[in-house]
């Protein structure tokens, strides 16, 4: 595991608000495939699932490419706000 890395701005600060948003909501999808399942089990498949995600952009050209237009598309408008 990194170590996490200082928020030095207000943009990094949003920005994993967001994330931490997200990951809320995703591990409320995974509780509502099976509602007996606890949060906190709900939580370590989030994190597992999170940890394959590299694997599995690799195995899916489509995704990958998803994810390299996404980049693109935010370094085009942090280069066209400067």
């Amino acid at each position: 595991m990194t170590k996490p890395t200082k928020m030095s701005s207000k943009a990094a600060v949003t920005a994993r608000c967001l994330v931490l948003h997200e990951l809320d909501l995703f591990i409320d999808y995974i509780r509502a495939t099976d509602p007996e399942l606890k949060l906190d089990d709900a939580t370590v498949l989030a994190a597992v699932a999170l940890h394959q995600m590299s694997e599995l952009l690799r195995q899916k050209p489509v995704l990958i490419h998803r994810f390299r237009e996404a980049v693109a598309n935010i370094k085009s408008k942090a280069h066209n706000s400067q």
